[in-house]
C-alpha cells in the first residue's frame, strides 16, 4: 500500500485538461475577489508594485485557505517577475468582480501589467469599499462636510479586528470584511443611526 502512494506521489496520472487562460475559470458564480496591491509609493505616477494578494469571497465566507500572495519585490527571494505574478493573478481571478479598497490605485499599478498580457485592461468589475462605506454613511442624513473615508477609519467604524502587519494579504482579508459588512442591509453600522 505505501508503495502505491509512493508511486502516484512520484508519478502523479497525467491529465489532458488544458491549462485554463483569464475567463476560463471553474464554477464561481456568486463569487468575489478581494484584492490589494502594496507599492513603494502611494504617488500613481512613480509606485512600483512590491506585492499583490487576493482572497476569494463566496456568500458570506472569505476563503482564506485559499488566498493568493505575491510578491514582486527584487528584495525577497522567491519575488516572481512582475509579468509572471500578473499571470497567476489572472488565472486566479477569472471573471470574477474584484473588492478593495482604493481600488482605482490597485488597478492603475496593475494595468500596464494586465496590458501587456491580454492587449487591454482587466475588464473585471470592480467594487470598492470606501464608495460602499459612503453611501452607507450619507444614506438617509444630509451631507455635513468631507467624510473620513481612511482605511482604519472605516475598519473602526465596523467594528472590525487591527490585523497584525500592513501586507497586501491582510488589507485584501480586511477589504473583504468590510465588504461582508457593508453589504449586508440588515446589520446597522455605527453612524447609520439618524440624527
Amino acid at each position: 500500500m505505501l508503495l502505491a502512494l509512493a508511486r502516484r506521489l512520484r508519478h502523479p496520472p497525467a491529465t489532458d485538461q488544458p491549462s485554463r487562460q483569464h475567463g476560463d475559470t471553474p464554477d464561481t458564480a456568486g463569487e468575489v475577489v478581494c484584492i490589494d496591491c502594496t507599492a513603494t509609493s502611494l504617488d500613481r505616477r512613480d509606485a512600483r508594485l512590491l506585492a499583490v494578494a487576493a482572497v476569494p469571497l463566496r456568500g458570506n465566507r472569505l476563503l482564506t485557505s485559499q488566498a493568493l500572495h505575491l510578491s514582486v519585490d527584487p528584495a525577497w527571494p522567491r519575488a516572481l517577475p512582475p509579468l509572471d505574478a500578473a499571470a497567476q493573478l489572472l488565472r486566479y481571478i477569472g471573471q470574477r468582480p474584484l473588492v478593495g479598497y482604493y481600488l482605482d490605485f490597485d488597478f492603475a499599478l496593475l494595468a500596464p501589467l494586465f496590458s501587456a498580457l491580454l492587449g487591454h485592461p482587466l475588464p473585471n468589475r470592480g467594487i470598492d469599499v470606501s464608495a460602499l462605506y459612503y453611501a452607507r454613511r450619507v444614506r438617509g442624513r444630509p451631507v455635513s462636510g468631507p467624510d473620513d473615508l481612511r482605511f482604519e477609519t472605516i475598519r473602526r467604524d465596523l467594528g472590525l479586528p487591527a490585523l497584525s502587519g500592513r501586507s497586501a494579504l491582510s488589507h485584501a482579508v480586511l477589504a473583504g470584511l468590510m465588504y461582508l459588512k457593508l453589504s449586508t442591509p440588515d446589520r446597522p453600522t455605527p453612524g447609520d443611526e439618524p440624527p
